[in-house]
């Protein structure tokens, strides 16, 4: 299975078997939620998910 990462919160899904993470389109771009973040993202807003470029940069540095 693909590795995702949460736009949120970056956690890797090879890194907690627990997690659900859900496919979703933010600013016309294909992101990944944890359902941890996704209360943060309805209650809030869609300015907390990073777009993929700010992740990929995020997770390569690591």
């Amino acid at each position: 299975m693909e590795k995702v990462v949460c736009h949120v919160c970056l956690s890797e899904s090879n890194e907690n078997d627990n997690k659900v993470y859900l496919k979703s389109i933010c600013r016309g771009e294909e992101v990944y939620v944890c359902t941890s973040c996704i209360p943060q993202v309805i209650h809030g807003s869609g300015d907390v998910v990073k777009t993929k470029a700010e992740v990929e940069e995020i997770v390569k540095n690591r």
